[in-house]
């Protein structure tokens, strides 16, 4: 993927590699997945100030895309974020690494991502990847019909 803008929109989970920080996981949406996670990891400006100040380490392991626009995107990357649809705490089963990957399974079954969405989920076609080890935390066979699980994350 190159350095440049598009039009495809993503919705990712990150999570540190390091030990002293592997319990921690992030989400959000980017037109370039590569840009982004080279901000995160402080190699280049940008990224968010959760992720910095924790020496690099981050790494994507869950990927969403076909989304139809931005604003899609981001009321996805919202709602992964708050996993009952309204501001606060997620449950604590939606935390952590795991918690995360099982709090993406609840929000792709929801009809749209909040109420102001103007596509319905059903209508969108949406394609997943997740890391190998993670997979294990979704059932991969009960998502959605517009789901489709391609597998590991791609090579950026």
């Amino acid at each position: 993927m190159d350095e440049t803008k598009n039009d495809t929109w993503y919705c990712y989970i990150l999570r540190n590699t390091q030990a002293q920080y592997a319990h921690l996981s992030y989400n959000g949406s980017t037109n370039n997945p590569k840009r982004r996670l080279r901000q995160h990891n402080e190699e280049i400006v940008g990224g968010a100030h959760y992720t910095h100040g924790r020496g690099g380490g981050w790494e994507i392991y869950a990927l969403l895309t076909g989304f139809p626009d931005h604003k899609n995107a981001l009321s996805c990357e919202w709602r992964i974020k708050h996993t009952l649809g309204r501001p606060g705490k997620r449950p604590s089963q939606h935390c952590g690494v795991a918690g995360r990957i099982r709090g993406l399974s609840d929000v792709l079954k929801v009809d749209r991502w909040t109420s102001k969405c103007q596509h319905m989920n059903c209508d969108m076609s949406l394609v997943l990847y997740l890391a190998d080890d993670v997979v294990r935390f979704i059932d991969v066979s009960g998502l959605p019909s517009y789901v489709t699980f391609a597998g590991p994350i791609p090579v950026f």
